[in-house]
Order: structure tokens, then C-alpha cells, then sequence
């Protein structure tokens, strides 16, 4: 009875292989590969960017390209544009001194492993929408991966918006207690980091032009990991309350720090994601602590998660050296 089951079931089998493969068979096309020739300048913008943690939300600007075959950099700029959410502006003492955040960051990757293997790339011939669900008709067609590891070194400067209590006396001294209301208040500063960071990159790269029923499909495909480690100097920006100026006291230096981060460009829709721990200061304050700030804030090796979402306006590699072939 188990083999009169088992027989219809691998005929099934069998006729669907089969159909496969001869689906497989009529797709005829040609590939040609464009793996090292990346535009050696292409400009991307942003308008949402999600740093440390979640908040604040920044827009920004990403350039990057290759040089020569051999040398790839990487500049960002990014400013923020809406305050941090966490802290309702009612709750804040004043302000005035209140940061929504920059980030930049330059560097260069120096590869010594840049080697080119066999693989596969998606190409979408066609797509549907019936209302409901979004289909789409492709077929993998083969083509070069490049692959390099390279050694990566860079510079950077961010300022971040940071917040005490105003019953911090051990930061800020009595006269800001007297000044404030009975209510204890949120006091806005901001910290500027600078400094350098070096680690390893390890980055994939599919760009081919890929021909069928005298169609031609660009496509584009790029994931990128780093791992770096970071060190850098913090200053603390004072703050002005009632005309008078207030230092932050006992704040202490953080110069060390690590990330780990991928980034996708998948036909000039560049996405981004890292983690890690950033240098800076620490202090200890009575600031009701939430999850996140018990995951992050309060943690010795991690105190943040940034994500980045840009799109390439100008010279993409989904186009260069390939537009009009």
C-alpha cells in the first residue's frame, strides 16, 4: 500500500523537475560583466536616517566612487532635522541649547584581496500587481561576482544631543537648583566627538548587463560589511540658562570604541545598518531609565544602533558604463 503511494507522488515529482528544467532551457541570454567598472563618483542623498538608536532623524548626503580600480572612498554628511521624541519639549528646562545631531565621516579602503567568481544575478523581466499581491517574473542568469577584503581607515566628527536633570547637583551646582522650578526639569547639552577609526571591509559586487529577446537588463548589486574599531575626543558644550553660562562637571572620557555594519546598494537604493559602541562620556544620572536606555545607554559595550536609507541622484553604478549598451 506505501509503494502505490509513493509511485504517484514520484511522478509528481519527476514531470515538475522536468518542467523546470525545460523552463529552464528556453531562457537563452547573454551577460556582460561591468564588476570593475564602478563610477568613480556618485552622489546619493537621504532624508531618513535614524542615528543612535532611533532619534534624532537626520538627512544627509553620501558620496562615494572608485579610483583607479584600486582605491574606493566613502564621505558622508548628514544633519539632523527633528529633535529627540524620548523627551517631550515641555520637559526640557530650556531650549536653547538643545542639538539635533551631525554626523560625518570620511574614509578609503585599501583592498588586498580583489578576486572575481562565478555566480548568479536576479533579472526581473516583468511584474504584476491584481490589487492585492505583487508578482513578478525572472529568471537567474549567470554572472561574475567580484569579491575584495580590503583595509579601511577614516575620520570622523559627530555632535549629539545629550540630557541631565536640573537636580544634578553633582553636575551643574546648587545655583541651577535655585534657578529652576520645584519640578525637575530636563537640561539639553551637546557633545562633540572627534576622531579616527580603522578596521577590514569585506565587500561583493554584481554589475552586468544581462540580454534576452533583444532585451537588455542593467543590474546592480552590492553588500558590503566592516568591522572597526574607533577613538576619538570628546568635548562637552557648556549651557546658557537666564543669561549665565553652566559647565558640565564630572563627566568622564570614553576615547575607545567599536562597530560592526552592512551596507546594501541594490540598484541605487543604498541602505544602511551598524551598531556598536561610539566614544564619548559617561555620567550617572537620576533619569528614569527605560528599556532602551537599559539596553543601550546603560551598556558598557553597546550604546548604539544607527540605520541609513539613501538614494543615488547622480552617477549610479546601476547606470554607469552600462546606460545605452
Amino acid at each position: 500500500m506505501v509503494l502505490k503511494n509513493i509511485k504517484p507522488i514520484a511522478l509528481v515529482i519527476l514531470c515538475i523537475s522536468a518542467y523546470c528544467s525545460v523552463l529552464k532551457a528556453q531562457v537563452e541570454y547573454k551577460t556582460k560583466n561591468y564588476t570593475h567598472e564602478l563610477a568613480p563618483l556618485k552622489v546619493s542623498v537621504s532624508f531618513l536616517n535614524m542615528e543612535d538608536i532611533l532619534t534624532p532623524i537626520t538627512a544627509g548626503i553620501l558620496v562615494e566612487g572608485q579610483l583607479k580600480d584600486k582605491l574606493f572612498y566613502n564621505v558622508q554628511i548628514r544633519k539632523g532635522y527633528l529633535r529627540n521624541f524620548n523627551i517631550q519639549a515641555k520637559d526640557l528646562l530650556t531650549t536653547k541649547n538643545e542639538n539635533k545631531g551631525t554626523v560625518f565621516e570620511a574614509d578609503i579602503d585599501f583592498p588586498f584581496s580583489d578576486i572575481t567568481k562565478s555566480g548568479k544575478v536576479k533579472v526581473i523581466t516583468s511584474t504584476t500587481f491584481d490589487g492585492t499581491y505583487l508578482g513578478e517574473k525572472y529568471f537567474k542568469a549567470n554572472a561574475e561576482i567580484r569579491s575584495y577584503w580590503a583595509l579601511s581607515g577614516g575620520v570622523t566628527n559627530y555632535s549629539r544631543p545629550k540630557y541631565l536633570k536640573s537636580d544634578d547637583s553633582e553636575y551643574f551646582g546648587s545655583v541651577v537648583q535655585a534657578s529652576t522650578d520645584t519640578e525637575s526639569k530636563f537640561i539639553p547639552f551637546n557633545i562633540v566627538t572627534s576622531g579616527l577609526y580603522a578596521g577590514i571591509v569585506h565587500r561583493k559586487i554584481r554589475k552586468a548587463i544581462v540580454t534576452t529577446n533583444g532585451t537588455s537588463y542593467r543590474r546592480f548589486y552590492s553588500k558590503k560589511f566592516f568591522a572597526q574599531f574607533l577613538v576619538g575626543s570628546t568635548s562637552v558644550k557648556d549651557f546658557v540658562y537666564n543669561d549665565q553660562t553652566y559647565k558640565i562637571a564630572n563627566a568622564k572620557q570614553v576615547p575607545f570604541g567599536y562597530r560592526l555594519g552592512w551596507q546594501w546598494d541594490n540598484m541605487g537604493v543604498v541602505t544602511g545598518f551598524e551598531f556598536g559602541k561610539l566614544p564619548g562620556v559617561t555620567y550617572e544620572t537620576n533619569v528614569e531609565k527605560d528599556e532602551l536606555s537599559k539596553i543601550f545607554i546603560n551598556n558598557p559595550f553597546l550604546n548604539y544602533a544607527r540605520f541609513t536609507f539613501h538614494f543615488n541622484v547622480f552617477n549610479a553604478d546601476k547606470n554607469y558604463h552600462m546606460k545605452g549598451r
